[in-house]
Formats: structure tokens, C-alpha cells, sequence
């Protein structure tokens, strides 16, 4: 321990006394460590915090999957499927809960508002192990209906409407015109489980799933998700066989309904995270490279300073000393270095936190639970001190092999050294091999999301504004009396200054939400249960003209498409050429759900929409008039003249001008909805991108680091070449030359390594190969010129020597 302190005290002060160098390696430091342990706090929060509930492990999201679609994750159901799974899976289930999305509106207390909440069964709370803060949660005969008029709040909506009064708890809250008696709030930190494939908003509120029975088919699939816990010692693979088996025997006892469904059993683990966990390797990936990078350029920086150190090192050799020794030594001061690094490396990874919660736009999720815990903290002294030990072993060891008699001569010359000469110059290769790896992984990605962003989704997204309403089903009770609201709000709207198109839509492309359904053409034999499904959209007759859909032929609905007129539809061309190929689907009829069902009269063909998003093909699709199919939700589509943000207040107040009570929410443009659509993609771009730029500048100041040392290294014998004859040209060859020799090598190394490693990126691009040449090319361009530029500096330096001055050098 003595020792130990000495080293410590000794190294303190050697790097006390050059703060040039220290501040330097520090920085460097900073910021391979921070990138590393920002992004490593994400990934603890994403991958590997366990979920917040107690034996998460035995959790599964369990939902229905169509035979003929058996790669999808667990999708919808209907209530009578999940009484039949609950009911026949106790062999493998301690329960099951089933869990549907619901918007009500709150009235009665303040402005009406939209709230998100969900229907949950009366085991969902115990099976999460989560008990309320006050009050409770349902009872089991809560799930009947009649007895189901009962609520459980969240803690952020008990704080942020009925501000905390624990009185609440027994007294009633009315949403959507019904009465509902508040007995539990949740926790602060309960949180509800998120699907992937069921985008929904955190809820803030809860109610019992009592669906009516009498009035749902098997064929009815609307139920959003299922969870349950696995019995102790029963693996995901024994329950997905169990409940196919169960799937199975559904099949045969409802041939009509179930067909083709049956049961997928997934650990809610996946569900939650493993879509972004290909992204997040990415990211390790990236933050590792830099941080290799960074050590390799604190290495050539104690490299240099060995060289200076030769003499010191050899009085300690003939002291004493032994190799070990001064290898300790120098080893200490390299570590000593990396954690006041891997500190200020803290600081910036609590700033870039902050910058990563920004940018991700919610495309992470958990991503909110990143931060400096134990776990990072932990992680950043471990790649402190191992960082310190990786960039310090090798100048240690070049250092502590000194010639003592060489070196104790006076007025000893410090020499370069071949060997030393070697490992820089191989740091410097594997610095520019590194950072053109990172550079073609975000020129990848940059591509791509251009791509991307260039897809045209079947729709004018400028100048659009969207807002959704909800009709209150006590208010309105009836079907007809839905087109009549809407259509007020839409004349109401239209006289507006600068508003072009008003169109009503029941599920808004790029949006999350949708309606699916099978269609049966007239003459075609389909099995009912073998039916295509489809998207279907009730809309106005101003819908396609607000989102600019083009009408491929026949006609567009008109004012005359009411409830009393000949039942109309209007297709999709993928719908149309799907089902009428080489032939007009004008004239032809349809028959939606199931055949007693009346026919529809196809009237017109419009464009394709991705409706699920941007990198999604589009869907065979149908729209049919709201008029003659109400809807209780609809969404304004307004196109404006001007910037379409600075009307929403105008529509929303032609729209309360019909009727105050009803909340309007979801304001946002087509320009937002389109942008959430690709958040994911953008975030892995600028990350990448973000890296790789750092990466690209340390790899430039190891090039320039290199030759400026080599350079003062060779000034003797840069003043006998100039002595000898040589011109300044010849001198700026010869350093150019050599450093270009050390930055081709990088650039060949790196190409060779990019096509590796961006095949693991495959996942993450749109349109573009993992190995695309231009990409490739543009980069070792970008590369060469800029090490040529970090080359000629010193270059240039080199040939303004002073022969005489170089002469007398040392």
C-alpha cells in the first residue's frame, strides 16, 4: 500500500505538472467514456432493468394469431375467445386479464377532456402484483355487467384534476354521461404494460372489461391484449403449446368463427423491448468504437510523452527500479488519467441523458428510466479503470525497455524508436478503421432515412390539420345523429378564412389506429373465416380532397351518398387489382363481415395510403360514407392555405360552438403524425451520425498527432536533407507520403470491417443495401481527404525548417 500511494502521489503531481497534455487526455477521455455510460444508462434502462413488477419473468402477453399470419406478434380477439382461454388454461396460467383501450370523455369537473384509459379484467391488478395506494381494486363480480360502473384512477390523474384529495375515493366521476364510482387510486410509480403492435398512451384510468355478451361473435376480434402469469416452473414453450392446443379445440367446436385462429404466447419482456434491442446493439457498437478510438489517441499521447521521459526512466532503471516497477508507475499515471476522464465523462453523460430523452420522442421505450444509478455508475469506474490499463499497457511497456548506457550519456539524444514507431503508427491505422466503420454505419443510415422520408405515403401531408372527437354515447345515443353532429362542425368550419377542405375520417393514416375487416366480392367463392381483410374507413365526401387522395376512376362520394341511398363504396387500387384484375372495379359489389351483410355498390378507385406507417406497404383498402356508416369517433381533416398550426384554435371553437361538452383532442398536423411515424428511424440516425462525427474528429486529431510528433521527432534529420539539397516539395512528399501510407492502410482496413459489420445493421435500413458502394466510396473519400488535410499541416510545417537551427536540434 505504501508503494501503491507513491505511484498514486508521484503520478498526481507528474500530471499536475503538464496540463497541456492532461487537459487533453482528459477531454479525449471524457468523451469516450460519457458516450459509453449515457448510452449504457439507456440500455440498462431499456434492456436490462427488470420490468417493474414482481417475478416479471413470468409474465406473457398472450393475444390471437391468424394461421395464415403466424409471423405477427399477438394480436386482437374477441371476449368470447379469452372466457374459453382463461377459463380451459389453468394448467399453465395462475391467471389471465384482458386489457381493451378506451378514450371516454371526463365532464362535470372543469373543461371536458379526453381521457386514456383502459378495460381491464378484476385479476389484472393482482396478476401485476400491484396494489393500490388508497382504496382497492375490482372485485370479480365487478366484471358483470350491470355491476361494472366502478373506477380506478392513476396517480398523475388524482393529482392533476381532483388535486389529490383523498376523499375522492367514494364518490363519483362521470365519463362518457355514465356515473362511476371512484374505489382505488394507483401508486405514482405503477405503470401499465405497452404492446408492441398496440400503440396506446399511458392510462390514466381503469375500469372493469364487462363486455355485453349478448351482442359479441367469436368473429368480432376487438379485445386489444391479454396478459397472464406463468405457473412456477412452466416455460413460454409449454404454454404456447397448451393454448394451441386450446386454439385447437376451438377450431373444431366454431369452424364458422374460428378457422384459421388461434393462440400466440410471447414473455411480455419481448414485447416491451425487443424491438429496439437491434438498435440499441447498434448504439453499444458506436459508443465502443469511439471509446477504442479515443483510447488509441490518449496511447499515442503517452507515447510521446515516453519518448520525453527516457532519461527519468533510465535513472529510475539505475536506481533500482525494476521493469515492473516502472510499468506500475506508468500504468498508475494511465489510470489516474482515464478516471478523472471517466468523471468528467459522468457530467456529460448526465447532459447527454437529457439530449437522448429530447431526441427519442418516446421512440425507446423506458427509455424515461435513463439515468445515473448504482449500475451506471458501477460500469463507468469499470471502463474507467480498464480504459486506463488498455491505452496505458502499451507505452508502458515501450517505455520500461530503455538502454540505460545510451541514455545516461550526457546530452543523450531521446530517440523515436522502430517499435514505438510501429505501435503508433498501428494506432493510427486502427483509429482511421474504426472511424470510417462508424462514418459508413451512419452514412447507412443518413441514406436510408432519406429514403424513407421521400416515400410518397398516398397522401399531401403540408398544410393539414387533424382533431378527434368522441362522441358521448349518453348524448348521442342513435347512429344517425353522429353524421348530423359531424357534418354541422364540418359546415361550421368551412367558412373559416384560409380553410380549403374539411373531411371527417374514422381512423387517420400513419395514426396507430385502425379498422380492419374481410370483404367478399360478388362471384368470388371465399370461405367465410378465409375472407382477405381489410382496412376500412368511414369518411366524408371532402376526405380525399383534404388529403389530396387521388381518384383513380369512377367517382368520390357526393352529399347524395346518405343513409337512404344505395349502400357505396369507394376502393383502394391494391384493393381493386386484388380482386378485379384486368377489369374496372366500378360497377362491381362487395359484401363486408359477413354474407347476410347487404351488398356494397363500388362507385370509385382511389390511390394507395401506408396507413401503418412510411416503411409499411399499403393494404388493400375501403371507404365507405360516414352518412350510411356512422362512427361515434371521427377526425377533422382541415386543409389550410396558410401554416396549418395557427387555425386549430378557430376549428376547435366552430366545433365547441356545436356542443361545449364534447373534449376535442389529438391536435396535431399531418406533418407531426407523419414525423412520429419515423421517430425510431431518426433517433438511430442521429445517434450514429452524432458518434461517428466524434469519431471522425479523434481519428483526425491522431492523424495530425502522429505526424506533428514524427515530424519534431525528424527535424535533425529534415535540416540535413535541406542541407543536402532537398526542396520544400520533396520535404512535403516525404511527411504527406508516410502519413497517407498510415491513413490508406486505415481506409482498406476499415472497408474490409464495414462489410461485416453493417449486415448486422440490415433491420435498421430502408431502401438501401448494407454494403451500398456509394456510401462506401463517399466515405473513404471523406476520409482520405480529411486525414490529408491532418497530413499537410505538419507537412508544411516540416518544410519550413531552418537547416542550421535543425542542425544544432538536441
Amino acid at each position: 500500500m505504501t508503494g501503491f500511494r507513491q505511484d498514486v502521489t508521484y503520478g498526481a503531481r507528474m500530471l499536475l505538472k503538464r496540463p497541456g497534455f492532461t487537459a487533453v487526455a482528459v477531454l479525449t477521455l471524457a468523451l469516450g467514456i460519457g458516450a459509453n455510460s449515457a448510452i449504457f444508462s439507456v440500455v440498462n434502462a431499456v434492456l436490462l432493468r427488470p420490468l417493474p413488477y414482481e417475478e416479471a419473468e413470468r409474465l406473457v402477453r398472450i393475444g390471437g394469431r391468424d394461421l395464415r399470419r403466424a409471423a405477427e406478434p399477438p394480436g386482437t380477439f374477441s371476449p368470447p375467445d379469452f372466457y374459453d382461454w382463461r377459463a380451459r388454461s389453468t394448467n399453465v396460467f395462475e391467471g389471465v386479464a384482458a386489457i381493451d383501450g378506451w378514450s371516454p370523455s371526463l365532464t362535470g369537473t372543469g373543461e371536458p377532456e379526453r381521457i386514456q384509459a383502459a378495460k381491464v379484467s378484476a385479476n389484472f391488478f393482482s396478476l401485476l402484483r400491484a396494489a393500490p395506494a388508497a382504496g382497492r381494486t375490482f372485485l370479480t363480480e365487478e366484471e358483470r355487467r350491470g355491476n361494472h360502473y366502478v373506477v380506478v384512477l392513476s396517480h398523475g390523474l388524482w393529482q392533476r384534476r381532483f388535486g389529490g384529495d383523498p376523499s375522492i375515493v367514494g364518490r363519483q366521476i362521470e365519463l362518457t354521461g355514465e356515473k362511476l364510482t371512484v374505489v382505488g387510486i394507483m401508486p405514482r410509480e405503477f405503470q401499465m404494460p405497452r404492446f408492441t403492435g398496440y400503440d396506446y398512451e399511458e392510462p390514466e384510468l381503469w375500469i372493469p372489461f364487462a363486455p355485453d355478451l349478448a351482442n359479441w361473435t367469436r368473429s368480432g376480434r376487438s379485445v386489444d391484449a391479454g396478459i397472464a402469469r406463468l405457473k412456477a416452473g412452466v416455460t413460454i414453450e409449454q404454454a404456447q403449446g397448451e393454448m394451441e392446443q386450446i386454439g385447437r379445440g376451438l377450431q373444431e367446436q366454431y369452424p364458422k368463427s374460428n378457422a384459421t385462429a388461434t393462440v400466440k404466447v410471447v414473455s411480455l419482456y419481448e414485447q416491451l423491448v425487443g424491438a429496439t434491442r437491434p438498435a440499441l446493439l447498434v448504439f453499444v457498437a458506436a459508443v465502443g468504437f469511439v471509446l477504442l478510438i479515443a483510447c488509441a489517441n490518449v496511447a499515442n499521447l503517452l507515447l510521446a510523452r515516453s519518448a520525453a521521459r527516457q532519461k527519468e526512466i533510465a535513472i529510475r532503471a539505475a536506481l533500482g527500479a525494476s521493469r515492473v516497477r516502472v510499468v506500475r508507475q506508468l500504468l498508475t499515471e494511465s489510470v489516474l488519467l482515464s478516471l478523472v476522464g471517466g468523471a468528467l465523462g459522468l457530467l456529460l453523460a448526465m447532459w447527454a441523458n437529457d439530449l437522448l430523452l429530447a431526441l427519442s420522442a418516446g421512440a425507446i421505450p423506458r427509455i424515461e428510466g435513463a439515468g445515473l444509478d448504482a449500475r451506471v455508475l458501477l460500469f463507468t469506474f469499470a471502463v474507467s479503470a480498464l480504459t486506463g490499463i488498455v491505452f496505458g499497457l502499451a507505452p508502458a511497456l515501450q517505455a520500461s525497455k530503455t538502454d540505460l548506457n545510451e541514455m545516461l550519456k550526457d546530452g543523450g539524444r531521446t530517440t523515436y524508436g522502430t517499435t514505438r514507431g510501429r505501435v503508433r503508427a498501428l494506432l493510427v491505422v486502427s483509429e482511421v478503421a474504426l472511424s470510417l466503420v462508424l462514418l459508413v454505419g451512419a452514412g447507412l443510415l443518413i441514406k436510408s432515412f432519406a429514403r424513407l422520408s421521400a416515400v410518397d405515403p398516398g397522401f399531401d401531408t403540408e398544410n393539414v390539420l387533424t382533431m378527434t372527437v368522441f362522441l358521448n354515447g349518453k348524448k348521442y345515443p342513435r347512429d344517425e345523429e353522429h353524421p348530423v353532429f359531424f357534418d354541422a362542425v364540418v359546415e361550421r368550419a368551412r367558412t373559416l378564412p384560409d380553410v380549403e377542405h374539411v373531411g371527417l375520417v374514422s381512423n387517420l393514416p400513419v395514426s396507430g389506429n385502425f379498422d380492419r375487416i374481410s370483404i367478399y366480392p360478388e362471384g368470388q367463392l371465399i370461405a367465410e373465416g378465409e375472407a382477405q381483410d381489410t382496412e376500412q374507413y368511414m369518411v366524408n365526401a371532402d376526405y380525399f380532397g383534404a388529403l389530396r387522395i387521388p381518384l383513380r376512376e369512377g367517382r368520390i362520394f357526393t352529399s347524395e351518398d346518405r343513409s337512404e341511398a344505395p349502400p357505396a363504396v369507394v376502393v383502394s387500387e391494391s384493393t381493386a387489382h386484388n380482386f378485379w384484375p384486368n377489369e374496372s372495379a366500378v360497377g362491381k359489389r362487395i359484401k363486408t363481415g359477413d354474407a347476410s351483410n347487404p351488398w356494397l355498390n363500388v362507385v370509385g378507385v382511389v390511390g394507395d395510403v401506408r396507413h401503418y406507417g412510411l416503411d409499411k406497404p399499403a393494404n388493400m383498402q375501403i371507404y365507405r360514407p360516414h352518412a350510411q356508416r356512422p362512427s361515434q369517433q371521427m377526425t377533422l381533416v382541415v386543409r389550410t392555405r396558410t401554416e396549418p398550426e395557427a387555425h386549430a384554435g378557430r376549428v376547435r371553437e366552430q366545433l365547441w360552438a356545436v356542443d361545449r361538452d364534447q373534449p376535442v383532442y389529438d391536435i396535431k398536423t399531418m406533418r407531426e403524425y407523419v414525423a412520429d411515424s419515423i421517430a425510431e428511424r431518426r433517433f438511430s440516425m442521429l445517434i450514429v451520425a452524432v458518434f461517428a462525427l466524434v469519431a471522425l474528429l479523434l481519428a483526425v486529431v491522431g492523424v495530425y498527432g502522429v505526424m506533428s510528433y514524427t515530424v519534431a521527432q525528424r527535424t535533425h534529420e529534415i535540416g540535413v536533407r535541406m542541407a543536402l539539397g532537398a526542396r520544400g516539395t520533396d520535404i512535403l512528399k516525404l511527411v504527406i507520403g508516410q502519413g497517407m501510407i498510415l491513413a490508406l492502410a486505415g481506409v482498406a482496413t476499415g472497408i474490409l470491417a464495414a462489410f461485416v459489420v453493417t449486415r448486422a445493421m440490415s433491420s435498421l435500413l430502408f431502401g438501401v443495401s448494407a454494403l451500398d458502394a456509394s456510401i462506401f466510396t463517399a466515405v473513404a473519400v471523406l476520409l482520405a481527404s480529411v486525414a490529408l488535410l491532418a497530413c499537410y499541416i505538419p507537412a508544411r510545417r516540416a518544410t519550413r525548417v531552418d537547416p542550421l537551427v535543425a542542425l544544432r536540434y538536441e
